[in-house]
């Protein structure tokens, strides 16, 4: 019920949804959703837009992934629905039961620790410790692995197979009429977030990653059992959510391996995705991601020193073309992000900058246009820059002038989301289509969710406009802090 986990999108740090989610807990408290229905019988999968969709870029080209707010009623609903006692109690049963020796499972989303700064970072630190290292380790023990992942993960899981997952597949198809049985009861609350679709699953809450990993752990139970009838013993597969890594001995064997888990997957509505499924033997090489080898064999251009951080090029625009050029190579990835984070880290500390502004603010642009991912980190080291140029209508002329380079991609709410963020207290609003944008701006009229299947008694006084928290929007510059944007401490 945290916020974080509500949605694991990162916002500015004024967008806050904890007073909708507490709002909706203690008005409904342990009401079920038929006694919150404003018709009798007519449910939220009978009406359009009951969760608010922003999309997100995933690369420069076409892809784009609908990062969905859960209707807070139905979420609230369904967590109480999975956490009361029993229901708990059947969910870490269920677990137990398809776990599998020589599958390891390292996604299950984790609590934050105490030295984790959210639980995204939890999530991210996660895969470098128990997919990349582990990797590392096992090249000692095996000679091949095979690499891939499920396209479009979420989008193609069959909200029947939830309760395949919790039941098992011929007793849940047995009984996918009786009502309060969990499986049956998570498949519903799915569809009703989605105007009745039984094709996909909200992405961008934890919530719908550990619904994911109820239906990956069935398959992965499934893939055992069909590998134990083949006599394949001697193989070990690390699965972190969609991607897996399968290491094995023998090049025949990893073959039918492959060929199980296609299988497997394809009885759920799943297909491997081609464009990253190979076999290696270079296991060392490839348990690296390309960007990470790449930076290390060019050799790095930050250092530290008794925790100060030391560049090896002479000037800031150097630094950032080497930035530019290598998101050219490697848009999009973990290393990138890293160098952006570490120039924003360094800008801080710089009273002035060096040479001419405006370059710097043009080539950061458009490594942002290259690499979704980097939006935010971007958007931070062009407000510093931004806050260096002495007049008001300078600064607001280059503001609309990046707005306008985005607009190459149309109603893209997260990056309208934080262009916000840096345009805030400018003298003329730009004019955002996001309905998020439309309350941090107060206007009138905006709806994200569609409550119209809620009874009035619940929602009258349902506080929309309180995920923005007007102080803090009031009072934060419009220079974005590296804090706000990065998963990690700096460096």
């Amino acid at each position: 019920m945290e916020s974080q986990n509500y949605c694991n999108m990162q916002f500015p740090v004024y967008i806050d949804f904890k007073p909708v989610i507490d709002y909706v807990q203690s008005t409904i408290g342990n009401k079920e959703l038929n006694d919150i229905l404003k018709v009798p019988k007519k449910m939220p999968s009978d009406y359009e837009n009951v969760n608010h969709k922003i999309l997100v870029k995933k690369d420069a080209k076409y892809s784009y992934r609908p990062i969905q707010l859960i209707n807070p009623y139905l979420y609230y609903l369904l967590v109480k629905a999975m956490t009361n006692k029993g229901s708990w109690k059947e969910i870490k049963d269920r677990f137990a039961a398809l776990s599998v020796p020589n599958i390891e499972i390292v996604s299950i989303p984790k609590v934050k620790g105490d030295t984790d700064k959210s639980h995204l970072s939890a999530s991210v630190s996660s895969w470098w410790e128990n997919v990349e290292q582990r990797s590392l380790e096992l090249a000692l023990s095996y000679r091949y692995m095979f690499v891939t992942d499920i396209t479009n993960c979420y989008g193609a899981i069959y909200t029947h197979t939830i309760a395949w997952a919790l039941m098992g597949k011929e007793k849940a198809k047995e009984k996918r009429d009786k009502h309060g049985l969990l499986g049956n009861v998570v498949d519903h609350y799915i569809q009703g977030m989605q105007y009745g679709q039984t094709n996909g699953i909200p992405q961008g809450s934890v919530l719908s990653d550990f619904i994911a990993e109820m239906v990956l752990a069935y398959a992965d139970k499934t893939l055992s059992e069909k590998l134990i009838a083949k006599n394949i013993s001697d193989y070990h597969i690390i699965r972190y959510r969609d991607d897996y890594r399968v290491f094995c001995n023998s090049k025949e064997d990893i073959e039918r391996i492959a060929f199980f888990l296609q299988e497997v997957l394809s009885e759920l509505n799943f297909q491997l995705n081609a464009k990253k499924t190979y076999l290696t033997e270079e296991i060392i090489s490839e348990s690296i991601k390309a960007d990470k080898r790449a930076y290390i064999s060019e050799g790095p251009i930050y250092r530290k020193y008794r925790k100060r951080i030391y560049s090896t090029l002479s000037n800031l625009q150097q630094e950032a073309f080497f930035i530019h050029q290598f998101s050219k190579k490697y848009p999009n990835s973990g290393t990138l992000i890293k160098l952006l984070t570490t120039f924003a880290d360094r800008l801080d500390k710089k009273s002035a900058v060096c040479g001419n502004i405006h370059v710097l603010i043009s080539i950061f642009t458009d490594i942002a246009l290259s690499s979704p991912k980097a939006y935010k980190i971007v958007l931070a080291i062009i407000s510093k820059l931004i806050n260096k140029i002495p007049t008001t209508d300078e600064r607001e002329q280059i503001v609309n002038d990046i707005y306008t380079k985005f607009l190459r991609f149309p109603n893209i709410g997260e990056i309208q989301i934080w262009i916000q963020r840096i345009a805030y207290n400018l003298p003329h609003p730009i004019p955002y289509t996001e309905d998020i944008c439309k309350i941090v701006s107060n206007e009138n009229g905006v709806e994200l969710w569609n409550n119209d299947w809620v009874d009035d008694a619940y929602k009258n006084a349902f506080p929309q406009n309180k995920i923005c928290t007007e102080w803090l929007r009031d009072n934060y510059t419009p220079v974005i802090d590296i804090d706000e944007v990065s998963l990690f401490n700096n460096y």
